[in-house]
């Protein structure tokens, strides 16, 4: 397959990934959201083409949501609440190749998205916690409920037979 066509492949999945973004099933008072499994689309291209293509497409991701959905407070508070938890996904290339590569990479993924989520939470919106709980457990807790939501049901989606089917058929497909 033609590098222009993996390009423009990886384009359309980041294209539905941020249209994904949008369908929110939960969303937190203080940012972060379950949505309609736009992180699986974000990694999509990792998965099917590399980490050179995944890192790529999720780099773009971010730089997408930095552009049409900005909370900017610090440079730092950037990296760590857009940069880093959207490009992440790109990790998923690592594990291409192997049985539950696309789960083993999206959950590694997901890990470091919400320690990510977590450390900015700390660092920049502490003071959002209730005075009844300890920052730490409280930004632990607050981006665990969306990160690991958004995993467990993205995970539960990937076991279903007609998608591991679909997948299984496109990665082939994209292999020749």
């Amino acid at each position: 397959m033609s590098n222009l066509r993996k390009f423009a492949i990886s384009a359309l999945l980041i294209a539905v990934a941020f249209v994904l973004s949008f369908v929110k099933i939960i969303h937190l008072p203080f940012g972060g959201m379950v949505t309609a499994f736009s992180m699986l689309f974000a990694g999509l291209p990792a998965y099917f083409f590399g980490i050179k293509y995944g890192f790529m497409a999720s780099i773009v991701y971010s730089l997408i949501h930095i552009i049409v959905d900005p909370y900017i407070i610090h440079p730092f508070q950037v990296f760590l609440d857009y940069i880093l938890p959207f490009s992440c996904f790109g990790i998923i290339g690592f594990f291409k190749d192997m049985k539950y590569g696309l789960q083993i990479g999206y959950v590694i993924a997901c890990f470091i998205r919400f320690f990510s989520s977590a450390l900015s939470g700390y660092i920049f919106f502490s003071e959002y916690a209730p005075e009844t709980w300890n920052p730490i457990v409280y930004t632990i807790v607050y981006n665990a409920s969306y990160v690991f939501t958004e995993c467990i049901l993205t995970l539960i989606l990937l076991s279903l037979k007609p998608v591991k089917k679909l997948l299984k058929d496109y990665k082939m497909r994209f292999d020749k």
